[in-house]
């Protein structure tokens, strides 16, 4: 009779057992059936940064069989040898870079990297940063200073010394960046603003969204002066580097900026590897991302707004083709679709 007593028990023991395992299993088999992806961003601490770990988090809920890695880098030139090599699917891209890594030029000839545009993140915009006591009242003023122009490698370096070379400052020869009349000095733009509040540089371009989480920060901290390409400069520098186009700063975007800037500036693309990431993910993530993420993000992201209010602003100008699956979303709702630039 006990024997026969405990056996309901002992079945239903069993059958938690099994139930436990089976779920166990079924956990096992989800995660197994989900897909990594890597997505290189930026440097540790930037507004791309940011961004990319956002839209990773909040993407979690949307794309349950998918999960995505923040890899931070140094910037567009370590991002499309990443992509190159297959290490990343996804990227932050700033559009000369990605244009001559997929028409295979200058380093990247006869190895032409299959990137497509996923949207445009957002727009930069050239600022040239100097404290208010400085003496230093813009890119004109920067004759034997020393000058942060972005981490080495990254794109910013290339663009701030166009920019710089444009104003007439000689590149020492056979150098892409140093010059003769001027120090360069190649930092990332946290180390840049911490440079410049400690005395060790006189002025840092950064060519950012806006505002650059950094230089923000250290207005609050030190009376900083914000300066613009300068109007009448728009065609010298458009002239040696075709990349940019004119872009407003409102003001008050940093502490003491009380007037309005407009200077040039690029914008920030979400490219994928056309290969590596299928069609079906771009879909999803690119659908997810203007749909519920880019909303929800754009509440507390200034420089998101715009996208936010005009979804054709994601289908801006591109230097190279879009990736299949955000082409397919982006006519589903009835964007236009750019031709991309040659």
């Amino acid at each position: 009779m006990a024997n026969n007593a405990r056996s309901p028990r002992l079945r239903k023991v069993l059958v938690g057992v099994a139930a436990a395992a089976l779920a166990a299993a079924g956990a096992v088999a989800i995660a197994q059936q989900k897909t990594f992806y890597s997505w290189g961003s930026s440097a540790t601490g930037t507004s791309q940064y940011v961004f990319v770990g956002t839209v990773i988090g909040m993407a979690r809920q949307h794309l349950p069989g998918v999960s995505f890695a923040n890899e931070a880098v140094s910037g567009t030139t370590q991002n499309l040898d990443l992509l190159s090599r297959g290490e990343i699917a996804l990227a932050i891209a700033s559009p000369e870079r990605l244009h001559a890594a997929v028409h295979g030029q200058g380093p990247y000839k006869d190895k032409p990297l299959p990137a497509r545009v996923m949207w445009v993140m957002n727009e930069q915009a050239a600022l040239l940063f100097t404290k208010a006591d400085s003496g230093i009242a813009g890119f004109k003023d920067l004759k034997g200073k020393r000058v942060a122009i972005g981490p080495a490698g990254s794109s910013n370096e290339l663009k701030n010394a166009f920019l710089l070379e444009a104003y007439g400052y000689k590149r020492k020869a056979g150098s892409k960046s140093d010059f003769e009349d001027l120090t360069t000095v190649r930092l990332s733009h946290p180390e840049a603003a911490n440079a410049l509040a400690e005395g060790q540089i006189h002025a840092a371009i950064a060519t950012q969204p806006i505002p650059d989480p950094s230089f923000a920060e250290l207005a609050v901290k030190v009376p900083l002066r914000v300066a613009g390409v300068d109007a009448d400069m728009f065609g010298k520098v458009t002239g040696v580097y075709r990349w940019l186009w004119p872009v407003t700063v409102p003001a008050g975007s940093f502490k003491g900026q009380d007037r309005q800037i407009v200077t040039l500036g690029d914008p920030n693309l979400i490219i994928a590897h056309r290969d590596n990431l299928p069609e079906k993910v771009a879909y999803d993530l690119t659908k997810a991302y203007v749909e519920k993420i880019l909303p929800e993000m754009a509440k507390q992201t200034d420089y998101l707004k715009p996208y936010a209010s005009d979804r054709q602003a994601l289908a801006g100008a591109w230097p190279v083709p879009g990736h299949p699956g955000a082409i397919r979303y982006f006519r589903e709702i009835g964007l236009k679709i750019p031709e991309p630039t040659n």
